[in-house]
């Protein structure tokens, strides 16, 4: 029997012995087995969800017997004493690696997982979640020491084991297998993508895909009222999840506002009290980002204003009033002005030149403003003087609308002086 196949049973066999069912862990179970604290053959680990998914066990154990295989018949290695069995390694450096990457320190990694090898319960990870994408691994070194410190462990619990592979080695191929399982890579392809670095040739790239999302719907659209919209995140490429942000005070979101392929994200519009107006919100993710718009209309309302002559017609509108004697009065008069609440207060403004420019204001909750002016001498009798009123309508909530003669549905106003009698 080759040594490979020797290899792949004795695996196999441990593998078996480690997952039975019902074992008694105080008596059965080495305190180095990873079965001791039920690792999962695949999911990503024991603690937390993650983002970043870990191979199964067996695929990480079929590495190993590969690199065995490799040193002992194609480098020539000899087998020498290493204290930590292939199963040891493959569990408690996959655990550290699984840690570092999902946001523990050297030390922190290595403190949770040689807790794990005395029995210890798992700790949780030290962050919630990293896209594979951007997921930081351990430098060379730092595996390395990890690897020495199981093995001084294994040592003193008097446990003895051969293999062709070096502790440094062990470390660093299986971490480098690692990489590639959770940068994408299949099993097949991150062990020839490790084991051809092991022949010198350079790291080949991992099998990451860039990730983008697509939103649905592309704008939101909402009424000056505001409310609750959802939104819909397709992934179309990569793996990776997404966090929203906007750049509007008035646009929030109710939680989770992270996610992944086909995540809802709900966001709340705030009610409108001025102008049209828009916000971006930011889909971010490693490697890039998406944007979708909030569009917000202004308050509705339907504010008009009429011009009334007294002395032709007390309630007809027109849009001339004209001058006859020395105290000619004027009128307007608010005809609607339906805002969101009830208007509190009318702001009329009058401007027009006449005998130098004049401007007469009127603040206060009567909709009807009314002014005088004064017919002209002879010589000045007859002329059309424009008049600009504005109109600015405020409710009980603090909105506003306001309108100009002359402007939108407005039509132009104006007096017509004539002589004094």
């Amino acid at each position: 029997m080759t040594l490979r196949k020797i290899l792949v049973v004795s695996a196999a066999a441990l593998i078996a012995a480690g997952c039975s069912k019902g074992m008694d862990r105080s008596t059965s179970v080495m305190p180095t087995s990873p079965s001791a604290i039920t690792l999962p053959e695949s999911g990503g680990g024991v603690s937390h969800r993650t983002v970043v998914g870990f191979p199964a066990r067996t695929d990480t154990l079929d590495f190993r017997v590969q690199l065995e295989s490799k040193y002992a018949n194609q480098l020539r290695r000899p087998a020498s004493q290493v204290y930590v069995d292939m199963d040891g390694e493959v569990a408690w450096i996959q655990e550290y690696v699984r840690y570092r990457v999902n946001g523990c320190d050297h030390d922190t990694a290595t403190q949770y997982a040689l807790a794990q090898v005395d029995g210890g319960v798992a700790a949780p990870v030290c962050a919630i979640r990293f896209f594979p994408e951007s997921a930081i691994y351990p430098p060379r070194n730092e595996t390395v020491d990890f690897r020495h410190q199981l093995g001084n462990k294994y040592q003193a619990m008097g446990r003895s084991a051969q293999s062709s592979v070096d502790p440094d080695g062990a470390a660093i191929w299986i971490a480098e297998y690692l990489r590639y399982r959770t940068s994408g890579c299949d099993h097949t392809t991150a062990v020839q993508n490790t084991l051809t670095q092991v022949d010198g040739n350079p790291a080949p790239a991992t099998c990451v895909t860039q990730c983008a999302y697509y939103i649905s719907p592309a704008t939101v659209s909402a009424t000056p009222v505001g409310g609750t919209f959802t939104v819909t995140l397709m992934r179309t490429s990569g793996s990776c999840e997404w966090i929203a942000t906007s750049d509007a005070a008035w646009v929030t979101f109710t939680p989770p506002i992270t996610g992944g392929d086909r995540s809802p994200l709900t966001l709340v519009v705030a009610p409108n009290t001025g102008d049209p107006r828009s916000a971006t919100v930011r889909i971010s993710y490693a490697g890039g980002a998406s944007f979708f718009e909030v569009k917000q209309a202004a308050i509705t309302h339907n504010l008009v204003f009429a011009l009334v002559d007294p002395a032709t017609s007390a309630t007809n509108p027109t849009t001339e009033c004209l001058i006859r004697t020395t105290s000619t009065i004027c009128t307007l008069q608010a005809l609607t002005a339906a805002l969101p609440s009830p208007v509190a207060s009318y702001d009329w403004k009058v401007e027009y030149t006449y005998n130098g420019t004049k401007v007469k204001t009127q603040v206060g909750p009567l909709p009807t403003y009314s002014f005088t002016e004064s017919c002209a001498g002879s010589a000045s009798g007859g002329s059309i003087v424009p008049l600009v009123v504005t109109l600015k309508a405020t409710d009980t909530a603090g909105r506003s609308a306001t309108i100009v003669s002359g402007q939108g549905a407005q039509p132009a106003l104006q007096l017509k002086t004539s002589p004094c009698p």
